[in-house]
């Protein structure tokens, strides 16, 4: 008989909502060609930012500056286990054009808006949402050029 998962109990991850240049940083899944954010289980010896940090850097060959508190969190089952997920915003420094992960996994920047609508699951792209929505400052918008044909 198999058993159910416990209710209360819940394996720890942590992962970022990465931005360079204005565009969101996504991968594919490991198993699927779905589009995610980098994330992963939370090393027992460092801090669910730290072990967020690692993850993206193997994951999307990516670094950078991550917030200090978490944006949220979200709760998901796999495989008879419950995870829970705190993401963090990070400001990417350094896109790597080779990474640990890339041999299986894709990387695609988008713009926020676009990024919303193909991110799973769809928590990620609730708290992707509120997070531009509330930080508006963070998207990059291209300046319009004046037309130099203009008289």
């Amino acid at each position: 008989m198999a058993s159910k998962p416990n209710k209360h109990r819940y394996f720890k991850q942590s992962g970022v909502l990465p931005v360079y240049q204005g565009k969101v940083v996504l991968v594919t899944a490991r198993g699927s060609k779905r589009w995610i954010v980098p994330k992963g289980s939370v090393d027992w010896d460092l801090s669910a930012r730290k072990s967020a940090a690692k993850e993206a850097l193997e994951e999307a060959g990516i670094k950078g500056e991550l917030s200090k508190k978490e944006i949220g969190s979200y709760t998901y089952e796999k495989n008879g286990g419950r995870y829970k997920v705190k993401l963090y915003f990070m400001e990417v420094t350094k896109l790597k054009e080779t990474w640990d992960e890339d041999h299986f996994r894709k990387r695609k920047l988008l713009k926020p808006e676009q990024a919303i609508k193909k991110v799973v699951p769809a928590a990620v792209s609730k708290i992707m949402a509120k997070y531009f929505h509330e930080n508006r400052h963070l998207i990059k918008k291209k300046k319009k050029r004046k037309s130099e044909n203009k008289k």
